[in-house]
C-alpha cells in the first residue's frame, strides 16, 4: 500500500485552520477565543476533534489522537503514539489544560499497581495564537502508593487532523485472526485458550484469509443486516473495503470473514475490521476487531 505523499499532508494542513476572522458580534469586536473558534482553531471550549503531531513543517500521522468531550469538564482520548495500538485515556480539565491518563485493562492495572509497568499520561493545552495544542507526553509509575511522572517534559505541537485524510482512531474491542483461525472458530478458540491471543505471525500474500468471530445474539436482532469496513495499517483498504458483507452464523457465532486480504509485502502490519449493523435503515458501528501481525 502506498501512503499519501507528504506534500498532500502539507497541503491539507494549510487548509486545516481557515483564516476567516468571522463577523464581529453586535456588541463589539470578537474576543481572541471567538476569533480562534471562527478560524477552526482548538480552544478549551472546542477541544473535541482529531489531531496529529507536527514537528517543524513535517506532519506525523502515526502520532495522533481523538478527543471526545464527555461534558462537565471530563474528556476521553483515543491515543496513538507511533504504532498501531490505540489507548483509551481519561481526561480531566485543570484550569487551562486537560490531563489525560491511560485507562488500563485488568492485566496492566495489576502491573501498574505493583510498580511493574507504567501508564501513559498526556497534558493538552490550547495555544490559540498558534492554532494548535501544546502537548506533553509522559509515563506515570506507581511507587509507594503514589503516582510519579517520568520522562521528558518536552512540549510538542498537535494540529487538527485534515478531515479529507481518512485514518482510524477507534480502539479495538476484540481480536481478529488470519489463515486457519480465520476459517475455523475451533482453531481461533484454541489459539485464545493456548496463547491468550491470536497467532500474530504468518506468510505474506495476495489472498490472506482474515476474520473475526462474535456472538451473533449480542450483535443485534436477526432482522438486522451486517457488514464491515476494512482498514490496513490504519488506512482504508483500497480494494473494495467498504460495506463488505459478512459470512454465515454457525453455532451462534457470526463469521466476519474476508477470504482474500491483499498484503504482499513483509513487515509489521495491522488488520482492522469495523463491524456494522443496519436495523430499520440506520447503520451503526457494533465494534472493531483488530490484529497486529508480522508477515514474512
Amino acid at each position: 500500500m502506498t501512503r499519501p505523499p507528504l506534500a498532500a499532508f502539507l497541503s491539507l494542513l494549510l487548509t486545516a485552520c481557515p483564516q476567516d476572522d468571522g463577523a464581529q458580534k453586535a456588541d463589539g469586536p470578537p474576543t481572541l477565543e471567538q476569533r480562534a473558534i471562527a478560524k477552526g482553531c482548538p480552544t478549551m471550549s472546542t477541544l473535541a476533534g482529531d489531531y496529529l503531531l507536527v514537528q517543524g513543517n513535517t506532519p506525523d500521522h502515526k502520532n495522533r489522537f481523538r478527543i471526545i468531550d464527555d461534558g462537565d469538564g471530563s474528556f476521553t482520548m483515543w491515543y496513538v503514539d507511533g504504532g498501531f495500538g490505540k489507548r483509551v485515556m481519561d481526561g480531566v480539565k485543570r484550569g487551562q489544560d486537560v490531563r489525560f491518563t491511560e485507562i488500563p485493562d485488568a492485566r496492566k492495572k495489576a502491573a501498574f499497581q505493583a510498580g511493574e509497568e507504567p501508564l501513559k499520561r498526556v497534558y493538552v493545552e490550547p495555544r490559540i495564537q498558534q492554532c494548535a495544542l501544546r502537548v506533553t507526553r509522559l509515563d506515570v509509575n506507581r511507587s509507594g502508593g503514589k503516582d510519579i511522572e517520568r520522562g521528558s517534559p518536552l512540549m510538542v505541537e498537535f494540529v487538527r487532523f485534515p478531515k479529507t485524510q481518512e485514518v482510524t482512531f477507534h480502539p479495538c474491542d476484540g481480536p481478529a485472526f488470519i489463515y486457519d483461525a480465520a476459517k475455523s472458530y475451533k482453531v481461533a478458540a484454541k489459539q485464545l485458550k493456548d496463547q491468550g491471543a491470536p497467532r500474530s505471525d504468518g506468510a505474506l500474500g495476495e489472498q490472506i484469509p482474515v476474520a473475526a468471530w462474535t456472538d451473533a445474539a449480542a450483535d443485534g436482532a436477526d432482522t438486522c443486516t451486517f457488514d464491515m469496513d476494512l482498514y490496513f495499517d490504519d488506512l482504508p483498504l483500497p480494494e473494495g473495503g467498504k460495506a463488505v458483507p459478512v459470512g454465515d452464523v454457525v453455532a451462534g457465532k457470526r463469521h466476519w470473514f474476508v477470504p482474500a486480504w491483499k498484503a504482499p509485502y513483509s513487515g509489521n502490519h495491522n488488520f482492522e475490521l469495523y463491524r456494522y449493523k443496519t436495523c430499520d435503515g440506520s447503520r451503526e458501528l457494533v465494534g472493531v476487531s483488530c490484529l497486529e501481525a508480522v508477515l514474512h
